[in-house]
């Protein structure tokens, strides 16, 4: 997750960088923070998809906030806007560019958080990660990235979608921070599979997008396919209770 921080006053730049730093840490999140002293600095850099949360101020010398989001929100839809500035002047016409949240200085972090949380609910699914000790060093390790947690020779292994890690952790210590998140499935003894890399459950295997498959306990097996089909409708059922 890339972030911009926008504001001509450079504590106020450091502040926020600080408790963002603080909040992503908190929440297990990878992202990352980028600071520029006026809107015309980020503008020169700006491309569609490049910052996925951007942080406003709108009185700045030069080109007020309010502008920069203008700018913004005709060429990315998708970048999510908030502001924080010293007056709640500006917050009804900050719905015209479709902000996500509005903050006033000084920065509670406690408010940060609530906006972070509102403006970034699915960015902070993808972003969300954990270090682990692999050969002796700490690699942070997307949990989108993650296929599956099983164990060889009583050693935990990581299937990555690009590497495999065997880790130098308890199995069950490794599984518990999987379980923290609702997209692990723990499947078999100390073996849970990330259900978003599953393509369907077979009569003993969860067969997996890549091909591989993941073996399912016996005892319980029907349980485990429940869960699993209950994860898959997530979504359907959402939208029926919408309509």
């Amino acid at each position: 997750m890339r972030i911009a921080i926008v504001d001509d006053r450079p504590e106020d730049r450091a502040e926020l960088a600080g408790l963002l730093k603080r909040y992503c840490a908190e929440r297990r999140l990878a992202a990352e923070a980028e600071t520029f002293s006026s809107a015309e600095a980020m503008l020169s850099v700006f491309t569609p998809g490049r910052f996925q949360i951007l942080f406003l101020d709108i009185y700045m010398g030069g080109m007020n906030g309010m502008d920069a989001a203008r700018r913004v929100r005709r060429d990315d839809p998708n970048c999510r806007l908030i502001f924080f500035t010293t007056s709640r002047a500006h917050a009804v016409e900050s719905y015209t560019v479709r902000a996500a949240y509005y903050l006033t200085k000084p920065i509670v972090y406690e408010q940060l958080c609530q906006g972070m949380d509102e403006a970034c609910r699915s960015l902070a699914r993808e972003s969300r990660e954990i270090t682990v000790c692999s050969g002796g060093v700490k690699i942070p390790v997307l949990l989108s990235n993650i296929l599956f947690l099983d164990c060889c020779n009583e050693h935990p292994r990581l299937h990555c979608s690009r590497r495999l890690l065997t880790l130098e952790a308890r199995a069950a210590d490794i599984l518990a921070l999987l379980e923290e998140d609702d997209r692990f499935l723990c499947c078999n003894r100390n073996t849970a599979v990330n259900m978003d890399w599953v393509s369907r459950a077979l009569d003993e295997d969860f067969l997996l997008k890549d091909g591989q498959t993941v073996p399912i306990r016996q005892r319980g097996r029907a349980a485990v396919k429940k869960a699993f089909l209950r994860y898959s409708l997530r979504d359907l059922q959402i939208g029926g209770a919408a309509e």
